[in-house]
């Protein structure tokens, strides 16, 4: 089980040939797929979709189990955030890979270097 960053997906959906063939890989394989809902925010807000890439997106983000901020998730979050001093967005992020207990995918330096002692890490870089 894997929860991905915004930063993968963003990677994804450009075409990066690395990610895109990870991820491939992973499905090939019957992997499951978290993401954050503020992973999910981040590509609906992107501010170059045109409608119709919106509803591309809005399709492409239903292959992923999104993970709601709820007070369990808040409290979690909060404490990450405290100790590695990481930014709210990411400190969600990783709290969803925590709570789900799954390998967090990042290309984020920050998250990889604060936060490796708190989830399970993999970049894809």
């Amino acid at each position: 089980m894997f929860t991905l960053d915004s930063n993968i997906l963003i990677s994804y959906l450009n075409d990066d040939p690395k990610i895109a063939e990870q991820l491939l890989k992973w499905r090939a394989d019957n992997e499951h797929f978290f993401i954050s809902v503020i992973t999910e925010i981040e590509i609906l807000s992107l501010p170059r979709l045109t409608d119709e890439e919106l509803s591309r997106m809005q399709k492409f983000l239903r292959e992923f189990t999104i993970i709601s901020i709820d007070s369990q998730l808040g409290r979690i979050a909060s404490e990450i955030r405290r100790r590695c001093r990481l930014t709210l967005g990411d400190s969600i992020i990783v709290a969803t890979a925590q709570l789900t207990n799954s390998i967090l995918i990042t290309q984020d330096k920050e998250i990889i270097q604060k936060a490796k002692n708190l989830v399970r890490l993999q970049s894809i870089l």
